[in-house]
């Protein structure tokens, strides 16, 4: 009779372990929608940032005046976002400061 006893104390042990740390689990691998669409997202960017070479760049690599005119163009992009403050730090910390 004690035998039976210890066997059955002894499974039901266990299986608690087993439900215990199975619910343990699905807690940490359970993912909100948010972080969902945030993978998505970044997934999304790492293949856009995979592909930005083509094969024919990759086999064909620019000549110093190509990539001078890219590097210039590049910049002239840069320069019109910064053209909306002149450069201006004060005039940007005035405008943080009268936001509410």
């Amino acid at each position: 009779m004690w035998p039976t006893v210890l066997f059955l104390l002894s499974a039901m042990v266990l299986l608690g372990a087993v439900y215990a740390l199975w619910h343990y689990w699905d807690n940490l691998a359970r993912r909100t929608p948010e972080e969902e669409a945030f993978d998505e997202r970044v997934a999304a960017l790492n293949q856009r940032q995979a592909n930005r070479i083509s094969d024919d760049e990759l086999t064909h690599p620019l000549t110093e005046d190509e990539a001078w005119q890219i590097m210039i163009s590049r910049g002239k992009r840069g320069w019109r976002r910064r053209e909306r403050y002149s450069g201006d730090l004060s005039r940007r910390q005035g405008e943080r400061r009268r936001r509410p």
